[in-house]
């Protein structure tokens, strides 16, 4: 008898620091990622406004996803950590805000996707031997391509405030909208963006690797020194086409 009193009081004290230590897991976690998460972001933000970048539209896009990161990691982690840990209701309690912050979780962070995509495609396009495309590498095209970005982010994910109600909790309804949401947010948050991230990573790898052909042969037959500026620009080139890709 008094060993099975002992195996219950062992399983009773695991199963209590096993809460205990979960609870202090969704306490502190949402912090400590919240911290990490600005942090990053500001790190971002400091390297890509840099002099020297100003001007490249790469550098932009990777500037804009910074923002919306830090939107997404500030709104999401906050909006979270209130209703778990300071008696917070709304989300369970009122239709607008159950609505609209399942919105904003997920069209945040997929625009921010959308500009790490369009870094991708500017390194692509600024890698290309065909003066045609290394047009489109340029800020004029950066600012059109960011308003594109962010509305058509924003109108791929209006049925979100549709399909999300209080049932009594915030949630998805069931059926049909269930389906086309985990559909939704399978392929077109996740699977489509990082296989075109991947394809046009792929095709910038080609392109550079064909211009260092290119300029190998110039160079067999034509002997010079190249500028600094231009060692510089092709630095430059180079460090943002290996995180694009």
């Amino acid at each position: 008898m008094s060993m099975m009193n002992a195996s219950v009081s062992i399983k009773t004290t695991t199963l209590a620091t096993i809460q205990i230590v979960s609870s202090e897991m969704t306490y502190y976690g949402p912090i400590i990622l919240l911290v990490i998460g600005i942090f990053g972001c500001m790190c971002n933000f400091i390297t890509f406004t840099a002099p020297q970048l100003r001007n490249n539209s790469c550098a932009f896009y990777f500037l804009m996803s910074a923002v919306f990161e830090l939107v997404s990691i500030s709104f999401g982690l906050i909006s979270r950590f209130a209703a778990d840990h300071l008696g917070s209701t709304l989300i369970n309690t009122s239709p607008v805000y159950c609505k609209l912050r399942a919105y904003l979780v997920s069209v945040l962070p997929l625009i921010a996707t959308y500009f790490i995509l369009l870094s991708s495609i500017d390194r692509c396009m600024s890698s290309s031997v065909s003066a045609r495309l290394r047009s489109f590498s340029q800020m004029k095209i950066a600012y059109r391509a960011t308003l594109v970005a962010i509305l058509i982010g924003f109108l791929s994910c209006i049925h979100i405030l549709i399909a999300y109600d209080l049932r009594p909790r915030c949630g998805v309804l069931n059926g049909s909208f269930s389906i086309f949401d985990g559909m939704f947010v399978v392929f077109w948050l996740g699977i489509i963006p990082h296989i075109l991230m991947f394809t046009f990573g792929l095709l910038t790898f080609m392109n550079v690797r064909r211009t260092k052909r290119r300029i190998a042969n110039k160079t067999l037959q034509h002997t010079g020194t190249v500028v600094e500026s231009q060692r510089r620009q092709e630095k430059t080139d180079t460090e943002l086409i290996v995180v694009s890709s």
